[in-house]
C-alpha cells in the first residue's frame, strides 16, 4: 500500500514537473524573437535614461512621493475634508433643499444634545456618562488581564498555539458581519443563556463571597462589575494580548538568565524584568483599548440613529436639523476620547521604564 501510494505522488510530479518545463521553454523561445526583444528595449528605454539623468537621491525622493501620494491624496479626501465638514454642521443648521444650505445657529446644536436629545433608551448625557464610566473601568481591568494572559502564553506548554489562538479569536468574532450573525440568535437560545446565567448567580455570588472575605465595598463593586463583564473583557483583550506578547518576546534573555544566576524568582523576575521592560507598550494597549471601547460603546450607536425629526426645541433654540446636531454629538464623543486618551497617557508614562535610556 505504501509503495502504490509513493507511485501515485512520484507520478503526479513528474507529470507537473514536466508541464512547468514545457511552459518555461515556451516562453524562452517567446523571449529571444526579434519582436519581444524590441518591446522590452522600448520598455526599459525611459526607465535607463530616468537613471542616467536623475541622480539616485533625488530618483528616491521621487519614489518616495510617488508611494507617499495614495496615502496623502486618501487622508485629505476621505478625512481632513469630512473633518472639516463635520466642524462645520456643528455650527449650522443643515438643510437639505436643492442643495446643502447652512446656517449659523452657533452653539445651538450642542446646547440641543446636552439638554434635550433623548431616545427611549436614555438621553445623550446619561449615554455619554455611562460610556465615560465603562470605559475608565475597563482600561485597568483589559491591561491586567491582557499583560498576565500575555506572560502565561510566553511560556512553553503544550497545545501553545492553540491556546494563543482561542484567546485571538473574540477579535474576529467581533467583526460587523460575525456581529450581524450573532444577533440573529433565536428567542430559544436567548432564553437558555439566561437560564444558564441565573443557575450559575444563584449557585454561587461572587459578591458575596468578596464581602465574607473583608474586601471594601469599593473593591467589591468594581471586581463584581468585572466579573460580569468577563465575556467582553476577553473580546476586547486579543489585540492587546498579542501587543504585550510580542512585547516579552522581545526581552533581552540575559536578563532573565542573570536573574537566575542571582537566585531571583519568577514573581521577582516578573516586577523588576517583564513588568518595566514592557511598559512602553501599555501606551499602545491603552490608546486601542480606549478607541476600541468608545467605537463599540452604544454612544455610537445613539449617534447614529438619533434624529430631529419633528422634534422642536425650546423658542431659546429654534428648529434644528439631524446634520446638525449629529455632527456637535460626534464632536464631543472625538474630543471627550481625545481628553481620556491624554490623562491616561499621561498618567502611564510616569510608570514608563525605557530601557535605552
Amino acid at each position: 500500500m505504501k509503495k502504490f501510494f509513493h507511485n501515485i505522488v512520484t507520478s503526479i510530479v513528474t507529470f507537473f514537473t514536466k508541464v512547468l518545463s514545457a511552459i518555461h521553454r515556451f516562453f524562452e523561445k517567446i523571449a529571444t524573437t526579434k519582436v519581444f526583444q524590441a518591446i522590452a528595449r522600448i520598455l526599459h528605454y525611459i526607465p535607463n535614461y530616468l537613471v542616467k539623468v536623475i541622480p539616485y537621491r533625488q530618483r528616491k525622493k521621487i519614489w518616495g512621493a510617488i508611494f507617499v501620494l495614495p496615502l496623502l491624496v486618501g487622508m485629505i479626501y476621505f478625512f481632513l475634508i469630512p473633518l472639516f465638514v463635520s466642524i462645520r454642521y456643528s455650527f449650522n443648521n443643515v438643510i437639505i433643499d436643492q442643495g446643502i444650505k447652512l446656517e449659523f445657529v452657533g452653539f445651538k446644536n450642542y446646547i440641543y444634545a446636552f439638554t434635550e436629545a433623548a431616545t427611549s433608551a436614555g438621553s445623550f448625557t446619561e449615554i455619554l456618562v455611562e460610556a465615560i464610566i465603562d470605559i475608565v473601568s475597563d482600561i485597568p481591568i483589559i491591561l491586567i488581564f491582557s499583560l498576565l494572559v500575555a506572560v502565561v502564553l510566553n511560556s512553553k506548554f503544550k497545545g501553545r498555539a492553540f491556546v494563543r489562538a482561542v484567546f485571538f479569536m473574540p477579535v474576529i468574532f467581533n467583526s460587523q458581519a460575525i456581529d450581524l450573525a450573532m444577533t440573529s440568535a433565536t428567542a430559544l437560545e436567548q432564553t437558555i443563556q439566561a437560564t444558564t446565567s441565573d443557575l450559575f448567580s444563584q449557585m454561587f455570588s461572587f459578591e458575596d463571597f468578596l464581602l465574607n472575605a473583608n474586601i471594601p465595598l469599593g473593591g467589591v463593586t468594581f471586581l463584581g462589575n468585572a466579573s460580569a463583564k468577563i465575556y467582553d473583557i476577553i473580546s476586547y483583550s486579543g489585540v492587546q494580548i498579542l501587543i504585550f506578547l510580542s512585547a516579552i518576546q522581545s526581552v533581552p534573555k540575559h536578563l532573565y538568565e542573570a536573574a537566575k544566576i542571582e537566585g531571583a524568582t519568577q514573581y521577582e523576575m516578573f516586577w523588576k524584568i517583564t513588568f518595566p521592560m514592557v511598559s512602553p507598550m501599555m501606551l499602545t494597549a491603552a490608546v486601542y483599548t480606549i478607541v476600541d471601547s468608545f467605537l463599540t460603546s452604544p454612544l455610537v450607536t445613539f449617534i447614529a440613529v438619533y434624529n430631529t425629526t419633528d422634534k422642536i426645541d425650546s423658542a431659546t433654540l429654534g428648529r434644528l436639523t439631524d446634520f446638525g446636531v449629529n455632527a456637535a454629538m460626534s464632536w464631543v464623543f472625538c474630543l471627550i476620547s481625545m481628553i481620556i486618551v491624554a490623562l491616561v497617557l499621561w498618567l502611564l508614562s510616569k510608570a514608563v521604564f525605557y530601557y535605552d535610556e
